[in-house]
């Protein structure tokens, strides 16, 4: 083990001892952690516990939310829906750093992946002419400048002119990283096109021309950290087949407003940060629940309440139980609500695809197409991982609405496309719409009318050829 990260370790230990005993106390007991919490933020905001769950619209332009000052304003990817501003104070900005504290001391103090080095990747988006960015931000002063030796990308080392430049810089020093141990990111199509870029730039990263083997680049990686749920399991499945030995851990529920859930190596799941964000549910009746009151194997929408003043904050991320920590639900993801395409009432959201289209293994995106006389869907798939004998059209057939708006001549038959290196193709078009590289989540469906007309017309002039 190197001396490095011997002294790291030694201040992760102290730093992080205290944390972890009081969280694994707040699990025995949720209801009064929760409550404790409740009466902390409450106590800090300058407006009243609402009745009702709130929206960003409760909060947009409020000159001032809590009685601390707000340090900076954090925008939110977009890939969802319209990009928001959230006020960061310097409480909210200590519940993602704790949550960074008990993450890093649970993976190197209790898992058995047997850490030596340290040597870290994370993930990083291009600021083309400017400095990188990363998820240092988040973290206090200490806590950056201990992780910053272990980067094998160091962001304020280098800037790009162009993103080509950025993907090349980025590869070759992950190339060179052959002590990496962890890779930490978000979307595993983030990591995925990266492997794509290295494969196809072989010669002008030095590699021969022949079969990469990833487990050849990086013998010493253990760990990758990376959306495992909902529309990101087949991509990670994806990086499993490409890397075997490595244990890809499902990453917590995080949203800009808030931390909801950590992975944990004890609970073998994700557990929700209940120390930091004060969670209530709403379950499928609309009745809210407070995180003691869940049930096993019922699904709930997240609500939470911050010190940035965000109160019963609707997050639309919905969440199944799948079992308990002590006395705290385990939490996995499912997806988004309230994003669906409805052409004709047939309301299709991504949730209802992953269930209409368990049963394949290719990467696709679906894409309402107005253009027609009659409206219809355009499937984009992979040509990465065929699926020859697939029906596309069977599946949504298989959803009443759609059958019904079919059959009623209401939707054209949909349109399957064939392209190479899809995912690929999706963060080239997010990034041209100005996103950041690392903020770009993965989709089976787009909703927005707008971004669905861009999105074709930007692949027919790729493909310079017409629907």
């Amino acid at each position: 083990m190197s001396l490095p990260f011997t002294l790291a370790k030694i201040i992760l230990s102290l730093l992080g001892n205290r944390r972890r005993q009081e969280f694994i106390r707040a699990c025995q007991n949720p209801a009064r952690t929760q409550e404790d919490l409740k009466n902390k933020i409450l106590k800090n905001s300058l407006k009243a516990f609402p009745d009702r769950p709130t929206t960003y619209l409760d909060y947009e332009g409020s000159p001032s939310l809590t009685k601390e000052a707000v340090a900076f304003k954090e925008t939110t990817s977009g890939s969802t829906g319209s990009k928001k501003q959230i006020p960061y104070t310097k409480s909210l900005l200590k519940s993602f750093e704790h949550m960074f504290l008990l993450w890093a001391h649970d993976l190197i103090f209790h898992s058995d992946l047997g850490i030596k080095k340290g040597k870290f990747f994370m993930s990083v988006s291009p600021q083309i002419g400017e400095k990188p960015e990363d998820d240092r931000k988040y973290l206090s002063p200490i806590l950056s400048f201990l992780l910053t030796p272990f980067l094998v990308s160091n962001p304020d080392k280098h800037k790009a002119r162009t993103s080509e430049e950025f993907l090349m810089n980025i590869s070759r020093e992950l190339l060179h990283a052959r002590d990496l141990e962890i890779i930490s990111i978000w979307s595993p199509t983030y990591l995925l096109s990266l492997m794509d870029f290295i494969d196809k730039n072989k010669q002008q990263l030095g590699l021969k021309n022949e079969v990469i083997h990833w487990d050849r680049v990086w013998p010493e990686l253990k760990l990758i950290s990376c959306w495992t749920e909902a529309q990101a399991e087949k991509s990670a499945s994806r990086l499993k087949e490409k890397l075997p030995g490595v244990f890809i851990q499902g990453k917590g529920l995080l949203s800009t407003e808030a931390p909801v859930t950590i992975p944990w190596s004890l609970a073998r799941g994700n557990v929700p940060l209940l120390t930091e964000t004060y969670l209530e549910f709403l379950d499928k009746d609309q009745h809210i629940l407070k995180l003691h009151e869940l049930n096993i194997g019922e699904t709930y929408v997240v609500l939470t309440s911050q010190f940035n003043g965000y109160l019963r904050y609707n997050t639309q991320d919905e969440v199944q139980v799948t079992g308990f920590y002590h006395h705290t639900p385990i939490l996995s993801f499912l997806g988004r609500t309230g994003q669906y395409s409805d052409l004709a009432g047939e309301k299709l959201s991504e949730s209802i695809l992953k269930r209409l289209y368990s049963n394949t293994n290719a990467s696709f995106l679906i894409v309402p197409d107005e253009s027609h006389d009659l409206p219809r869907y355009v499937i984009y798939v992979d040509t990465s991982i065929p699926e020859p004998d697939m029906d596309w059209e069977k599946p949504l057939m298989e959803n009443h609405h759609y059958k019904l708006a079919r059959s009623l001549g209401q939707l054209s038959p949909v349109k399957v496309l064939t392209l190479p290196d899809l995912n690929q193709k999706i963060m080239e078009f997010y990034q041209q719409q100005g996103m950041v590289l690392g903020d770009i989540k993965e989709k089976l469906l787009i909703t927005k009318p707008l971004e669905a007309r861009n999105f074709i017309e930007w692949i027919e002039l790729e493909l310079g050829s017409s629907l």
